[in-house]
């Protein structure tokens, strides 16, 4: 019971932070060639990684990734892996990291303190402000409601508290279920 409880306040996606090493087309699909990316990243976590990077995978404003950039991919928790290694994953979303950029992936609720809005484990409060940008998945702004709603939350410095609090510079709104 406690292990459902855990399961059900974590996020669905996982971040893999790293740089990206070599990026080759990716298919087997003949009617699919060129429509698909194998990026293999020097992750900060888990070593060696290849993302899956095609179509339905969103990256954040449309940035073309290159050898050398450090990127955060993310990766549903719930989609199948295979067992080998290097791991390989389905990216879900890309975002350019540079040093001292963040980002997030997961549903945000409203907080009992207030206007600030939490991550689902509890780990991220965003504290909104009128500088933070929020856009829909192609680029167009947001005007309703955050909670409940699957957010990329792009963000720089944290606080060193518990849960981190940050003012996010921006904020993508998928609002289905998933990306």
């Amino acid at each position: 019971m406690v292990t459902d409880q855990m399961e059900a306040a974590m996020s669905q996606y996982t971040p893999t932070t790293g740089t990206i090493v070599d990026i080759n087309w990716q298919s087997t699909n003949p009617a699919e060639i060129g429509c698909g990316l194998m990026l293999t990243l020097q992750s900060q976590d888990q070593g060696i990684v290849n993302i899956l990077v095609d179509g339905s995978t969103y990256v954040f404003h449309n940035t073309p990734l290159n050898t050398g950039d450090t990127v955060t991919c993310f990766y549903s928790t719930l989609a199948p892996v295979p067992l080998i290694y290097p791991p390989q994953y389905q990216g879900v979303a890309i975002v350019h990291t540079p040093a001292g950029v963040y980002a997030a992936l997961d549903t945000f609720t409203q907080s009992f303190y207030g206007r600030q809005l939490v991550n689902s484990d509890d780990t991220l409060r965003l504290n909104l402000s009128n500088q933070t940008q929020l856009v829909l998945p192609n680029g167009q702004p947001f005007g309703g409601v955050l909670s409940g709603k699957l957010l990329l939350v792009i963000y720089g410095a944290t606080t060193r508290s518990i849960p981190a609090q940050t003012t996010p510079d921006e904020i993508v709104v998928f609002c289905g279920d998933t990306v």
